[in-house]
């Protein structure tokens, strides 16, 4: 474990109440911005996204692979350029993405159920719906409510999903195979729990139904049961789990007790610890601000956007304090390795040596979830110093 007193002393000497570290605005602005080009730029005309990419200019990628999961996720992340940087920029992109999800991937699975798809052949051995696919749905769409550009009663039906697929102990089976009209164990990603709270809250503000909030709220204390559970270095760092605690906690009336509030602020907290003790705090390395939990730029992203969360969850000031200066490091880290220039300017590629003469062509793969990340890391950073 590293040492972490030296980095403390550094933080604190200046009060906690002092300047706030931040990365350069004017470099997050310009990441922001070609991230929002990017995306624009790989909207196809139907509303699909050009899902891979290489920075290596002879590399070419079939279209046939494709995840609805990471369509959902970019839909989110241009849905927060909007909500937080009041840049509607890339609005009537995302409103025709939104459609073509609508209609290939919000699936009828009975008369009171939609559930969201992944399909064979894209990325599912069979036709199944997802509990965090169709939690990620809601999460994209329901926004969309005010504008009439989804019907409240599909969203309603796709949180009815969420429900059926939650046990009596507040775990979420992953999928549901249209063949066998079972629950089923395929698919799964540790991610799916934390989705399908997020998704259900998102719903709860939008339709008062206590049922969406107390599914959701079983899911998280559960979540939370699991990791009080887990020594400090079995921890998985759960990023869409931080994402709905904080959305949860920031609810009125949610009938929370403030034993079951402190039970998740431990949790976070607990993840917040371990992410941030696996992160190069070495100023004199090519990877500073970079996490050891990640090989990847999208990962490295996936845990900022997670950490800026967790800000709003811990009651401790130190850990605030040291959150602030991990968050700005990495973001910094993701900054550095943008592509800034050429036809793929503003894409995330996998790995930070991307444009190394050793670099494979796996390291220079450019997904849409590696910009959706990063681009959701940076606007909620960006949120976070404004509030300071």
């Amino acid at each position: 474990m590293r040492k972490i007193f030296p980095i403390l002393f550094n933080m604190l000497k200046n009060g906690i109440n002092g300047t706030k570290p931040c990365a350069d605005k004017d470099v997050i602005e310009n990441c922001l911005l070609l991230s929002m080009l990017y995306i624009a730029r790989n909207t196809k005309p139907n509303g699909r996204f050009v899902y891979r990419n290489s920075a290596n200019p002879e590399k070419k990628y079939s279209d046939k692979y494709y995840s609805s999961l990471r369509h959902a996720g970019t839909l989110y992340a241009m849905y927060s350029c909007e909500k937080f940087l009041n840049n509607t920029a890339i609005q009537n992109k995302r409103y025709i993405a939104s459609e073509y999800f609508l209609n290939n991937y919000v699936k009828r699975i009975s008369d009171d159920m939609y559930g969201v798809v992944s399909k064979p052949f894209e990325e599912a051995p069979v036709l199944l719906a997802t509990s965090g696919g169709t939690g990620l749905g809601l999460i994209a769409l329901s926004n969309l409510l005010p504008k009439n550009k989804v019907r409240l009663s599909t969203l309603k039906k796709m949180g009815n999903f969420l429900i059926f697929m939650q046990d009596s102990n507040g775990d979420f089976w992953p999928s549901y195979e249209f063949g066998t009209k079972q629950k089923s164990q395929l698919h799964s990603a540790r991610y799916y729990p934390g989705e399908a709270c997020l998704g259900l809250l998102y719903l709860y503000e939008n339709d008062k139904d206590e049922n969406w909030l107390e599914t959701a709220k079983k899911g998280l204390l559960r979540l939370a049961e699991i990791g009080s559970h887990k020594s400090f270095d079995d921890m998985k760092f759960d990023h869409w789990g931080i994402l709905a605690i904080q959305k949860l906690l920031s609810l009125p009336d949610t009938g929370l007790t403030t034993a079951q509030k402190n039970y998740l602020s431990v949790y976070v907290e607990k993840n917040a610890n371990f992410a941030m003790e696996k992160q190069n705090m070495n100023t004199q390395t090519a990877d500073y601000g970079s996490f050891s939990l990640s090989k990847s730029l999208c990962g490295c992203a996936t845990i900022l956007e997670g950490l800026v969360a967790a800000y709003d969850c811990v009651y401790s000031n130190v850990v605030k304090t040291r959150l602030l200066y991990s968050i700005k490091a990495g973001v910094e880290f993701l900054a550095e390795y943008q592509v800034k220039s050429g036809n793929f300017e503003g894409g995330i590629p996998a790995n930070y040596k991307w444009d190394a003469v050793e670099a494979q062509n796996s390291d220079k793969e450019i997904r849409i979830d590696n910009v959706q990340h990063a681009l959701s890391a940076w606007v909620t950073y960006k949120n976070l110093l404004s509030r300071l």
